[in-house]
């Protein structure tokens, strides 16, 4: 029995610092960008293309597609911006906010001390707004990589327990389960960075086969979209139709993975292997090369997409 709440503590702890860490850092990094952010997105998104770019770019750098995603619903709700725009600025954030997934399949977890240690002596003496966000950024990433150790510390735990390590084997064998879990859980944390970094620890300690790594991250995807729905609910029918084009272009983009499953988890081993990568980093080039192929299938066909959310999502009578 206390081997078992002390495999529940870890579990909790790690994952709480973990998501409250993601959320600090994009926090902080949104509070230094936000004008800028909300100024290139208004300016720079003139078609498809420069918008994909542009989503992409703010995504990467404040690390929060769900931020992203938020403004660009109030900005065509607002009317200052297009479906299709707001359509291609999706497109990018999917894949700005993959680059935290990138950060946290190296192993820094040991660096997680000293670098919340600095963030709090910059929080301390920072006197400019900029600064508070950057000290807020620096804790944030600092825990986020504390949460990461917790979780890895209570995985041996798990494997001299052998009621929790069946029950993460036997989820792991069902697929279709696995992307619903990852797309539950994501939506109760709001943050698919933080799921993807649990999906790292199980996999990469082996825990969860390769297989069901991927469905969890499938699933993260998806959950993510949940933020978006929400913030479009009463607004009006071009707003709901960008918060719908976040979420169909996930679920669309899901179902496809699922349908040829086998041979996209080969193109990432693939891939992977031509990079010079070992397989630490399959989950996050899982989470990336999806949303890339992803934009890369969408790209062409935006102007049909386009059409098919606006006769799902009708106009208000």
């Amino acid at each position: 029995m206390h081997l078992f709440f002390t495999i529940l503590f870890n579990l909790i702890a790690g994952t709480f610092a973990l998501t409250y860490g993601v959320k600090l850092m994009s926090g902080g990094l949104e509070q230094i960008n936000k004008r800028a952010m909300e100024k290139a997105i208004a300016v720079f998104t003139r078609n498809v293309f420069s918008a994909f770019l542009v989503g992409t770019f703010l995504t990467a750098v404040v690390q929060s597609s769900t931020a992203v995603t938020v403004i660009t619903v109030g900005l065509v709700n607002s009317g200052f911006m297009t479906l299709p725009q707001a359509v291609g600025i999706i497109y990018g954030a999917n894949i700005g906010t993959t680059v935290t997934a990138q950060v946290m399949s190296f192993n820094l977890a040991r660096y997680s001390l000293p670098i919340i240690f600095s963030g709090l002596i910059l929080k301390l003496f920072a006197r400019r707004k900029s600064l508070q966000g950057l000290s807020s950024a620096v804790c944030g990433f600092g825990l986020l990589f504390l949460g990461l150790r917790i979780l890895n510390s209570g995985v041996p735990l798990i494997r001299d327990n052998r009621v929790a390590y069946d029950l993460f084997a036997a989820y792991g064998r069902n697929l279709a389960v696995c992307v619903l879990l990852g797309a539950f859980t994501t939506m109760l944390v709001h943050s698919s960075s933080a799921t993807v970094g649990i999906t790292i620890v199980l996999f990469n300690n082996g825990l969860i086969s390769y297989e069901a790594a991927v469905a969890l991250t499938l699933g993260d995807n998806i959950g993510t979209c949940m933020t978006a729905q929400l913030a479009s609910s009463g607004m009006s029918t071009a707003a709901r139709r960008a918060a719908w084009a976040h979420t169909l272009y996930n679920i669309i983009g899901v179902l496809a993975v699922m349908a040829f499953f086998t041979p996209f988890s080969r193109l990432v081993r693939y891939l992977t292997m031509v990079l010079g990568q070992d397989e630490s980093r399959l989950v996050a080039n899982t989470h990336t090369f999806f949303n890339l192929l992803s934009a890369v299938v969408f790209l062409p066909i935006t102007k049909y997409y386009v059409r098919l959310t606006e006769w799902l999502i009708p106009g208000r009578k």
